[in-house]
């Protein structure tokens, strides 16, 4: 995902497994001795967890809560949903077919249930045929049940153009023709029959695929399941005009400035396990960058007492709120699952000497400063994060000393070559426009002119996931669907994947070997030894063709407000507010 964690039982079919969280609790402690801690997992195939969410011990009812974000949301429409935030802070008016309850207490596991449907699915068969039955009393906003023919539409749109921004697993799985000619092009076609997913009856969904797949229930908790009614599908206006099936609706949306969420009477509390109706309204602020996010939540005034923001601090503001004992009660402060990156734009950057050159040229140190050293950065040499099972510890390009890289190793490699000025993309935001001067003189050490090209925030991943784009040089930053290899590599580094628009592989890279072994390694069946292989072939592809720079490790440094209940680093790494209240 663009910036998201879930997690996946190694091997067959499983109730529990322990996995490394993403996320410890919030202890205003220095972050820099905060490591990841091991969490208890549960799914729930049984269908033990029934709504409604335990009672948040202190809660109160009402009250206003306030989102500090940069820019808001690329997408609301729940099939287009792939980015961290929007993953966070949607389904507090999207439901799906599963989903997760995180309570964010030390040692309460976290579990995978059934948020519409009764449970996390049914299976007779390892995984080829799924059953869902969907709970009682679930409705739209406007009172109107839901069916199990709205989550079918729903899924029906995710394979058409108002879904290609959103994740791409369940599709494939479906129609192995998925995204060639001959696929199942979604509704707009007018063909709502989904290849592989049947309807019996109003309360009933089952899936059915060509091989097991163990991964559903997990792909199931994205709003990709989310339910859509067919007469209410405004298409491309659906990012604006959704219809809610969570504890609350759309009461006001002004694009790129405000958003405002209302409780809605509709939704049953009894029906919902996983989120809690306290707050009367959110109010998403989308016009303030990170350092007013930090200037507004370190005062915390007025209804800022009851507001987080979404952003990291900024690497200068971070000694003053560290400086303050008091206030770093209020941060938020943990690794999280995501790696950063620097993609190299294999189609256009072609020579793999080239690409390799920047790897040993790029100064890690001076990138680590610029956005706020080890409060929110690790240095990173791999493309999947240590959380994942198929992480294996590798430095294909190690620096000479320090973290600065390896200059002459670089020179070498580029002896006899002309590197045409490469262009770099990356989001128009203060931090990355640091970041740009940094990769400048880094790769400036080699000889390689670099020019930034600065791209709005809430346009950024739409943008630069266009096949065919003007850049050398893409940053991104990704976090695990699930703890499985297929979840990072499967998707980054899979050319199989690539198509018109809505790309994930920003490197748009594309080997046929490698294409072949990750096809391999999602079929093998012990999933244990399928995380050995997804290791080894990172490492191959790193030595070998060189795609991306790993740039960090990510971490998280935030601040909520005083007046804010129950929110902790959820596993988006953003403060959780489905059982949040006002003080």
């Amino acid at each position: 995902m663009r910036k998201t964690v879930k997690a996946l039982a190694l091997g067959a079919i499983a109730t529990s497994l322990v996995l490394t969280a993403a996320c410890s609790a919030n202890k205003g402690t220095d972050q820099e001795k905060d490591t990841a801690k091991e969490q208890n997992f549960i799914v729930d195939y049984k269908g033990d967890v029934k709504g409604p969410r335990a009672e948040v011990a202190g809660a109160k009812t009402g009250g206003t809560i306030t989102i500090l974000k940069a820019a808001c949301f690329e997408h609301l429409d729940p099939q287009q949903i792939y980015v961290s935030d929007a993953l966070s802070y949607g389904p507090l008016v999207h439901r799906s077919l599963t989903g997760y309850v995180e309570t964010g207490v030390e040692g309460e596991p976290m579990k995978l249930v059934g948020d519409l449907a009764t449970n996390a699915g049914t299976t007779t068969d390892n995984g080829k045929t799924w059953t869902y039955t969907l709970r009682d009393n679930i409705k739209f906003e406007d009172g109107t049940a839901i069916t199990s023919k709205d989550v079918a539409y729903g899924i029906a749109r995710s394979f058409g153009q108002f879904g290609v921004q959103g994740p791409q697993f369940l599709q494939a799985a479906l129609d192995a023709k998925f995204g060639a000619e001959g696929g199942y092009a979604g509704p707009s076609t007018g063909d709502l029959k989904v290849p592989g997913v049947t309807t019996p009856d109003d309360k009933t969904i089952k899936f059915e695929f060509a091989t097991p797949q163990v991964a559903l229930p997990y792909w199931l908790a994205f709003p990709t399941s989310t339910p859509v009614p067919a007469a209410k599908d405004t298409k491309e206006k659906y990012d604006f005009e959704f219809v809610s099936s969570g504890p609350y609706k759309r009461a006001e949306l002004v694009p790129d400035t405000r958003i405002v969420f209302e409780k809605n009477p509709a939704w049953d509390p009894n029906s919902d396990p996983i989120r809690k109706q306290y707050v009367d309204k959110f109010v998403f602020d989308c016009t303030t960058d990170a350092k007013t996010q930090t200037d507004r939540m370190s005062a915390a005034n007025g209804p800022d007492a009851a507001a987080i923001m979404t952003g990291n601090v900024p690497p200068d503001q971070i000694p003053v709120v560290k400086g303050n004992a008091e206030l770093m009660k209020r941060v938020g402060s943990a690794p999280n699952q995501y790696v950063y990156y620097l993609n190299i734009n294999t189609t256009r950057v072609t020579d793999v000497d080239v690409r390799r050159a920047l790897n040993y040229a790029f100064d890690r140190d001076a990138y680590l400063k610029a956005v706020g050293g080890y409060d929110i950065a690790n240095p990173a040499s791999t493309i999947t994060s240590p959380v994942n099972p198929a992480y294996l510890e590798f430095d294909a390009y190690p620096s000479k000393s320090d973290n600065h890289g390896d200059i002459d190793k670089a020179m070498k490699l580029l002896e006899g070559k002309t590197v045409p000025t490469l262009t770099l993309c990356t989001a128009n935001t203060a931090v990355n426009q640091k970041v740009a001067a940094v990769l400048q003189e880094s790769f400036k050490r080699a000889n390689i002119t670099v020019t930034p090209k600065f791209i709005p925030s809430g346009d950024y991943y739409t943008t630069v996931g266009r096949k065919g784009i003007d850049c050398d040089l893409i940053t991104s930053a990704w976090g695990q669907d699930w703890a499985d290899g297929q979840s990072v590599l499967g998707v980054l580094m899979d050319g199989a994947q690539i198509k018109a628009e809505g790309n994930n592989n920003y490197s748009y890279f594309n080997d046929a070997a490698v294409v072949a072994k990750l096809k391999e390694l999602r079929e093998m069946a012990d999933r244990g030894a399928a995380q050995k292989g997804y290791g080894e072939l990172e490492k191959q592809i790193m030595e070998q063709h060189a795609p991306l720079i790993p740039l960090r490790y990510g971490r998280t440094f935030g601040i909520y407000g005083p007046n804010v209940g129950n929110t902790f680093l959820n596993q988006f790494s953003q403060f959780d507010l489905l059982a949040a209240y006002v003080k």
